[in-house]
């Protein structure tokens, strides 16, 4: 993307003394230059001093000085034209800015995207200082730069200047720093800094700091074009990925994806050759090789390419050789040498490939024990790298290749497949000479058929759940702590009443933190008192006066900020001592074995609290599936639809409840998936008491009347095949 090229203006010379690109005026010495100070020294005669810096100056020197400055521009601003990698452009880049403006060095920082950390990539004369990352000047230094990247503003900073406070920052070293950050867009990737000797005059810097953001927006635009070009370049590759996934899924036969795989994958990688192995039971064979229409498996070559695929499809893990194999198992080594010095092969790369889509990098990650189906090899036979993109490039299509070598391989296990050559079988039975038999069994599948559609049987939901009390209250932390004291005891059994402590907690940080807020109230409270003394004092001047009330005022307000944040703490520190949200007995076992001395965090569940008296329910978990049949059979009944149930504590013996009502929300409560929560009311005294406990497990069946033996047998199956198959149609 061209643009216009803009006008750059060359830094002021006129206040400088003498040229400032080139060597300073011998009256100019250090001791004479700008100080870090806001305050700029000025001359007793400004008008005669800048007439006595004129005549210092040679206006040819100055004249070759400018000629070479639109130099050093101007083939800045073709490195910018150019498709250069970033590297390249910034190697050429800071050098020619720093010669530029004769500067002591120049420092190109770039974001890195993924630390969002600045790093120090391109440079021309940079400070040692600034190099020893732990030094305490580098640190300030560098939150300088991160300050600058926040603004976003192109700034000068005086030597051995600085901000102070919690994290200060500042220019350690004894140049001018000029800053100017690089962005693409809206967003800051870098920045710009230059060295520049001190001492120039403020028209000279602003000349200075002009000059370089000139030069910062040839880089940023440089940078937003190779952006583009990386955008374009990229979606070239996804093109050429997609047409490449569309062939290697074409068919479902083995060879035919095997070969469309190795030609298409050589032409995608740009590499020399590619190859596919594949095989079972730890022996695969090279079936296809790029460029080859048939494979010599008697070839020495070949076999020990297959040899070496088979060892590294067992180890379930990709072989990277570029040249070293230290890094390889000592199983891996011998044949991987007899192969490359057959082959000359200087880069290869083994992947295996798996029936299942587990990631190439760690394929036992998820825990299954892969089934390999091949692997996709890949060589180079002139260059040993293996460069970051190439191995993105081949991981990526990696991928696709292990689901179209694992669809061909699996095809002839299609489901059903085994009940579609039953079907066959039957239908030949009606052919001649097999008529009675094949009417015998018919008549006998239509009883069967009869039978199940005709004959009702009751038709039950099946479910599980667990023992809930209707009232009970959970007592949960309000604010992390230590528990340091627990009131109820350890049976169990406790009785308690509203409002009545249960535990208490301790927060030593809270503590802490009201004992510095009453310090900092005690502190701002003389400061104010202190200032209050000195208002009424007759000998301060007015701007004396109104710093002091200034001081007052700000004393004032700190200490209501303090006394509110006091009143929050005092808050959290009621709130440690936890009580009983309503009567009842504590039912939780252990309560001060499971808790005493350990650490609490807020919203933790501490205690359950049940009524004595409560009704019990269950509350069993309905999977969505059903919930169709649920919700019609309670449309149809005029009376609560009947539940049976036992506990797992008493497996013997069946008890009978209804339904009282269904949850209006499905959510994930088991195993089954969705499920809808469905509470069950049943006579309390029928069960003994000492089996009344809070999440026994039930299982339940709820009735839903009649239907016929068939449904009730295959209601499953049927629901799967409506869902799945027929509304695929």
């Amino acid at each position: 993307m061209s643009q216009p090229s803009p006008q750059f203006n060359t830094p002021n010379l006129g206040n400088f003394g003498a040229d400032p690109l080139g060597p300073p005026a011998p009256h100019h010495h250090p001791s004479n230059s700008q100080t870090p100070s806001a305050s700029l020294p000025q001359s007793p005669n400004p008008s005669e001093h800048q007439q006595t810096q004129a005549a210092s100056v040679d206006p040819e020197l100055v004249d070759k000085t400018k000629n070479q400055i639109r130099i050093l521009v101007d083939e800045i601003q073709n490195l910018a034209r150019t498709n250069l990698t970033v590297d390249e452009f910034m190697d050429g880049f800071t050098p020619r800015i720093a010669n530029a403006l004769a500067s002591a060095g120049a420092a190109i920082w770039l974001v890195n995207p993924e630390s969002a950390n600045l790093a120090l990539k391109h440079y021309v004369n940079v400070p040692p200082v600034l190099k020893l990352t732990e030094q305490t000047a580098a640190i300030e230094h560098l939150r300088l730069l991160k300050k600058t990247l926040d603004t976003q503003q192109a700034v000068l900073v005086p030597p051995a200047s600085g901000a102070y406070g919690d994290r200060p920052t500042g220019n350690p070293t004894d140049h001018l720093l000029i800053l100017q950050p690089l962005k693409i867009d809206r967003t800051t990737v870098g920045l710009i800094e230059i060295f520049q000797r001190p001492g120039a005059g403020l028209t000279t810097q602003r000349g200075y700091l002009k000059f370089v953001s000139q030069m910062g927006d040839i880089a940023n635009e440089f940078l937003s074009n190779q952006k583009i070009r990386s955008y374009a370049i990229e979606r070239a590759m996804w093109n050429r990925r997609e047409e490449f996934i569309g062939i290697i899924h074409q068919s479902l036969d083995t060879q035919e994806v095997a070969y469309a795989i190795a030609n298409e994958g050589r032409r995608l990688l740009e590499c020399d050759r590619v190859s596919v192995a594949i095989g079972h039971d730890r022996q695969y064979q090279v079936e296809a090789v790029s460029g080859l229409d048939t494979i010599e498996r008697r070839a020495t070559q070949v076999k020990q390419l297959s040899q070496l695929a088979s060892l590294v499809i067992q180890t379930n893990e990709p072989l990277w050789y570029s040249g070293t194999s230290d890094h390889l198992p000592p199983q891996l080594r011998e044949p991987l040498h007899e192969y490359v010095d057959r082959s000359h092969t200087k880069m290869l790369a083994i992947l295996p490939l798996f029936h299942e889509p587990l990631q190439l990098s760690d394929p036992a990650s998820s825990g299954k024990k892969p089934i390999p189906v091949g692997a996709l090899i890949i060589e180079q036979l002139s260059d040993s790298r293996i460069n970051p993109e190439l191995k993105k490039n081949i991981e990526t299509i990696a991928l696709h290749c292990q689901s179209a070598l694992a669809n061909a391989t699996q095809h002839h296990q299609i489901f059903l497949l085994p009940v579609w050559k039953m079907i066959g079988q039957f239908v030949s039975l009606f052919r001649s000479g097999r008529r009675t038999k094949a009417l015998a069994i018919s008549g006998m599948v239509a009883v069967l058929l009869i039978f199940l559609t005709c004959f009702p049987w009751t038709f039950g939901l099946g479910a599980n759940g667990s023992l809930i009390p209707a009232e009970q209250h959970e007592v949960f932390a309000k604010i992390n702590g230590t528990m340091e004291t627990i009131f109820v005891s350890d049976d169990g059994d406790t009785l308690v009443q509203l409002g009545q402590p249960l535990a208490q907690m301790k927060n030593s940080d809270l503590e802490l933190a009201i004992d510095q807020i009453n310090g900092q109230i005690a502190i701002q409270e003389a400061e104010r008192t202190s200032n209050l003394q000195l208002q009424n004092r007759n000998d301060l001047s007015q701007f004396e006066l109104v710093e002091v009330n200034n001081n007052i005022t700000l004393a004032t307000k700190t200490i209501e900020y303090l006394r509110r944040e006091l009143e929050i703490r005092l808050e959290e520190r009621r709130l440690l001592t936890v009580t009983s949200p309503a009567t009842g007995r504590v039912v939780n076992w252990n309560a001060k074995q499971n808790l005493m001395h350990r650490p609490v965090t807020r919203g933790q569940n501490l205690m359950t609290i049940v009524n004595p008296n409560t009704q019990w329910l269950i509350e069993l978990e309905m999977p969505e599936r059903r919930l169709g049949h649920l919700t019609e059979a309670m449309r149809i009944s005029e009376q609560p639809l009947k539940v049976t149930f036992a506990l797992l504590s008493n497996p013997g013996t069946e008890y009978t409840g209804v339904v009282l009502d269904i949850d209006e929300k499905l959510d994930v409560h088991s195993d089954e998936g969705n499920t809808a929560l469905v509470r069950v009311q049943f006579p309390n005294e029928a069960i003994d008491p000492q089996l009344l406990r809070a999440e026994t497990r039930v299982n339940a069946k709820v009735i839903c009347g009649k239907r016929s033996t068939g449904f009730v047998i295959f209601h499953e199956m049927i629901e799967t095949v409506q869902s799945k198959i027929m509304f695929l149609f």
